[in-house]
């Protein structure tokens, strides 16, 4: 049974020093943000899709980008083969970080041979513009991969 506890495989304490209560508002601020109607902008292809393209992140390439009716900016990159999910995760959030806004979050999955992270990244009220957001849905497979 201790073996589930494992929060990685040499841990050995099953359980962590602290909470992050201290950051919850600023998650908690995103989500409010996140469910306010409009408040996704137009046109992520004029105003995001050339930052993701010129990232030139090493070993990530953007494959393809197009903007879905529900606002979400559908991207594909691929990796290098055998690439580790530590080292496609550290290209990604490289890639992510040319359009990344003072608030994001990001979640990573697995999808078959596909790592797929769903970003909601915005500003919050008080910027140096309105409060505005995008949704990324960034899928990175190994290259030579067609999507599904």
């Amino acid at each position: 049974m201790a073996e589930s506890r494992k929060r990685w495989d040499t841990d050995d304490r099953f359980v962590g020093v602290a909470d992050a209560s201290a950051f919850a508002p600023a998650v908690e601020e995103l989500a409010a943000l996140a469910r306010r109607p409009g408040w996704v902008a137009e046109d992520p292809q004029v105003h995001l899709v050339p930052h993701l393209l010129g990232a030139g992140v090493d070993g990530m390439r953007v494959t393809g980008c197009r903007a879905a009716e529900d606002g979400v900016l559908m991207v594909t990159a691929e990796h290098i083969p055998g690439d580790g999910r530590g080292v496609i995760r550290r290209r990604a959030w490289a890639l992510l970080g040319t359009i990344a806004e003072p608030a994001a979050c990001v979640r990573e999955h697995r999808d078959g041979d596909a790592v797929v992270f769903e970003v909601v990244t915005g500003i919050p009220e008080g910027g140096p513009f309105a409060s505005h957001g995008h949704v990324i849905r960034l899928t990175v497979l190994p290259e030579g991969t067609r999507p599904e």
